[in-house]
């Protein structure tokens, strides 16, 4: 068994991306008889087209209210009080959103067609485009120094980054370009059709940053309310977005919107940003090795466990709570900690084993890959704190209820003090991970290899 630890304030991740040469031809016009149009009905499909598994419906484009979808971020971020602990660069969150469930508020359908082109437009070539909201003071007008590509929002000490993830490239306020390649578009022989699904995703990344004078709220407790996207994806093609050009000011060039910009990524209504006194994972596992177990064993009700120890320093006056955060000179920002199951096949396997309790948390630990060759089969791992008591296990970053059964847990709960310093003290505490086997389920051997992280964050 595997135990990795995720820090509230700092969500280290790490992403390969493959970094693709991109040719954009502007030697001459689209010809005068090039013409791409909306696509907004499967009346504007080919019977090929529609054979084929392609659908149309109607989508409105990146308008302000329209891009607003969750990004996979966390629901909660924090922003800790010291620099000592998020100094100026921490990474406070991380997500790659897809531009069919996060780019537009009403989600696009894999295979939904955005545009049909005729011969001439495909002939001159279809692009998309991408950029920060530039002329937004808060959306993608201001990069910070502090961090590359990184711009910042309207919440003091965050800044944003998006990453375009076909060409590796940061977006910033000014255009970039990609060439739509025709492997990812349909041709029925007469017209060229653009599905979702062309367009590319993106990575976005939220830091702390120490600069303050181009963000004004400073809220103890703000769900991200401004109505402006912090960047947008745009298509050019047979008189769609005519004047979009490589390096052109976002600030003043808008060609296209809204109707032939497809997506637009945005915090508002979806994130919480929450400020205070935190914790942050201090010392742990990172490799938790289980003693050897027998299938008979295993039947009789014998269990192998293994004990390790985590601890957290927290900065003085840290709040340990499971209730959710409040604003206002009388609120407080409290401090939970859990274990996330990060491993989606560990999750899924566990939700259709029906592994979960009332409030959707999961009861047991499953290996990252259950039930394919070589791993054991019905038996998973349960998490207890020092008293014996069976943890209830987080089964996303995303908010996910409150309180014990949901998976949280106030750090002073399963935590004791050990140290204290001039501005922090140190908590620990003795978990016991516990094989076992799993009611209703046949024992077969083989590995058992699973990860958790240790999360922390403000409720």
């Amino acid at each position: 068994m595997k135990i990795h630890h995720q820090e509230n304030i700092k969500n280290f991740s790490l992403i390969f991306l493959s970094v693709l040469m991109s040719w954009s031809f502007y030697g001459h016009a689209a010809g005068t008889a090039g013409r791409c149009d909306r696509v907004t009905s499967t009346s504007s499909l080919s019977a090929s087209a529609i054979a084929a598994g392609y659908t149309a419906k109607s989508w409105s484009g990146a308008g302000d209210s329209a891009s607003q979808s969750s990004l996979g971020l966390p629901n909660i971020v924090s922003i800790s009080s010291l620099t000592s602990f998020q100094p100026s660069g921490t990474l406070l969150a991380s997500s790659v959103a897809t531009i069919l469930t996060s780019g537009h508020r009403i989600a696009y359908e894999p295979k939904q067609i955005l545009f049909r082109c005729n011969a001439e437009a495909a002939n001159d070539g279809l692009f998309e485009f991408y950029a920060t909201n530039g002329d937004d003071d808060y959306g993608g007008r201001y990069e910070t120094a502090e961090v590359p590509g990184a711009y910042f929002t309207y919440v003091q000490n965050v800044a944003i980054r998006l990453t375009n993830l076909t060409t590796g490239e940061y977006y910033s306020r000014y255009w970039k370009s990609r060439q739509l390649p025709e492997d990812d578009l349909y041709s029925d022989g007469t017209y060229t059709y653009v599905p979702a699904s062309a367009f590319s995703n993106v990575f976005v990344e939220l830091f702390k940053v120490e600069e303050v004078s181009r963000n004004p709220n400073n809220r103890r407790v703000y769900l991200y309310g401004r109505n402006q996207p912090a960047g947008y994806l745009a298509f050019k093609g047979g008189g769609r977005s005519p004047n979009l050009v490589d390096n052109a000011d976002h600030n003043s060039n808008h060609s296209g919107f809204s109707a032939a910009w497809p997506a637009g990524w945005s915090l508002t209504n979806y994130v919480t940003f929450v400020r205070g006194a935190s914790c942050k994972v201090n010392d742990y596992p990172s490799r938790v090795l289980m003693p050897k177990i027998t299938v008979n064993e295993l039947n009789q009700g014998v269990t192998s466990r293994a004990n390790f120890t985590v601890s957290l320093e927290c900065e003085s006056g840290a709040v340990s709570s499971t209730v959710t955060s409040t604003d206002g000179n009388n609120g407080s920002a409290n401090v939970a900690m859990g274990f996330l199951v990060n491993q989606s096949t560990a999750v899924s396997r566990a939700q259709e084993l029906q592994l979960v309790n009332s409030s959707g948390a999961l009861t047991w630990l499953l290996d990252t890959n259950y039930g394919t060759n070589g791993r054991a089969a019905g038996v998973g791992i349960r998490i207890l704190d020092n008293n014996d008591n069976y943890l209830n296990l987080l089964p996303a970053k995303t908010a996910f209820g409150s309180g014990n059964n949901a998976g949280w847990y106030g750090f002073k709960d399963l935590l004791t003090l050990s140290g204290s310093g001039k501005s922090s003290d140190v908590y620990t505490g003795n978990f016991t991970a516990e094989l076992g086997m799993i009611p209703n389920q046949k024992v077969t051997a083989g590995a058992v290899n699973a990860q958790l992280q240790i999360y922390v964050n403000f409720q």
